[in-house]
């Protein structure tokens, strides 16, 4: 991975470990809000249920992103092929359903997630068109140098 690809990996690393940590301060972003909110603008739609479900249980969606989105983060920084490759898979997944969750509520989710979500795809094509089986750059120093 060249250096310029490794930066955009270590910036969505770090902004996810941020957002993760940010899901505990209801002054930044009130988990329990959002999901009322969704919740009733879901009313009547496929999805009511489950988000329903989801506004009853706020702590452990709470926890639940906030964890998923720090160790999809320090995956991204400590640059290890197969976590960074499943940390942007599974981040691809936790956009979706946040869009698909909260789109009815929080339309400009769609702008943020969206780049997010071609960080990821930008990501994972550069993991897997690259030849090789470690296309990461090592992130200290190498075997050789010891």
């Amino acid at each position: 991975m060249t250096g310029r690809n490794l930066i955009l990996q270590r910036i969505v690393g770090a902004l996810y470990i941020l957002a993760g940590i940010g899901k505990f301060f209801p002054q930044l972003e009130s988990v329990e809000g959002r999901l009322d909110d969704a919740s009733e603008a879901n009313q009547g739609t496929v999805i009511s249920g489950f988000v329903d479900w989801l506004d009853s249980h706020p702590t452990g969606v709470m926890w639940f992103v906030a964890v998923a989105m720090v160790a999809a983060g320090v995956a991204l920084l400590w640059n290890r092929r197969g976590l960074v490759v499943a940390a942007l898979y599974g981040q691809l997944l936790m956009l979706v359903m946040f869009v698909v969750i909260l789109v009815s509520s929080v339309p400009q989710i769609l702008v943020m997630d969206a780049a997010f979500f071609a960080a990821a795809i930008y990501l994972l094509y550069r993991y897997h068109s690259s030849p090789g089986g470690r296309v990461a750059a090592p992130s200290g120093p190498s075997r050789e140098a010891r």
